[in-house]
């Protein structure tokens, strides 16, 4: 059997990084010593682009708050400093296969009467899927809780985790009916009712749905009884909605935003 080394398909340009073609984010060219003309433009890949091509799912992280006064700093948001822990926690968990992308709404949380933290959410969720191409779980606290079980039913995503999430005793679940869903409340929580957290998971096993409700004891609304124990509960969780395989292994990456309408 002879080859033809003049055939195109031989030449591969891209960087082989944990069993993937990885195009990376910049290119250099290889040229013939002999003649100086380029022979091809292949990847150079740096650490973010090895990082990047080991990972499976992002992870999208939503703080909570009430969206009733603007926040425009997230290093004096609490809400937002409250979920940093999370997102170590989560990678942790996924021993670097998962990336996690913290956002900060500037509006100060997610629940509006215009309906924009649900729009904002889906716009992060489509540009992700656009980017990466890879599926995204949705965690929120309080009213990221909310918009996450909003837009859980959404192209790309994968699943949704809801710690302490507001509902309102109508929530819809027929969208959701295709997502893993999981939802942990604090028995002693006074801001948001875990009554009708568990009710909602309910009516959303009826309709047919994959949906696990955890009662957390003496868990308080702003997650700061036991923290670590919330911090374990979360990544677990994530772990479960995600298909099996994904998440586990040696890189990973980081990641913070700021979104403002």
């Amino acid at each position: 059997m002879q080859l033809d080394l003049n055939d195109p398909s031989l030449l591969r340009t891209d960087g082989y990084v944990g069993g993937r073609w990885v195009k990376g984010s910049a290119r250099f060219a290889v040229t013939d010593p002999a003649t100086g003309a380029t022979v091809a433009e292949v990847a150079s890949l740096d650490a973010d682009d090895e990082l990047l091509a080991r990972t499976e799912a992002i992870v999208l992280l939503l703080h909570g708050g009430r969206a009733e006064e603007p926040q425009p700093h997230a290093w004096r948001d609490v809400s937002w400093l409250r979920m940093l822990p999370f997102a170590r926690a989560v990678r942790r968990a996924g021993r670097g296969r998962l990336a996690t992308l913290l956002v900060h709404n500037t509006d100060g949380g997610w629940v509006a009467a215009s309906g924009s933290g649900v729009l904002q959410c889906r716009e992060l969720v489509r540009r992700l899927q656009a980017e990466h191409g890879l599926p995204v779980v949705l965690l929120g606290h309080s009213s990221g809780g909310w918009v996450a079980l909003r837009v859980g039913g959404d192209p790309g995503v994968a699943g949704v985790v809801a710690l302490a999430p507001w509902v309102a005793e109508d929530e819809g679940v027929d969208h959701l009916v295709g997502t893993p869903v999981r939802v942990a409340h604090g028995d002693a929580d006074t801001v948001c009712s875990p009554t009708r957290a568990a009710a909602f998971v309910d009516r959303l096993r009826a309709a047919g749905g994959d949906g696990v409700y955890r009662s957390v004891p003496k868990g308080d609304h702003a997650l700061l009884r036991h923290p670590t124990r919330w911090h374990h509960l979360a990544a677990a969780a994530v772990q479960d909605v995600l298909p099996a395989g994904e998440g586990s292994g040696q890189a990973g990456t980081a990641v913070s935003t700021t979104l403002s309408r």
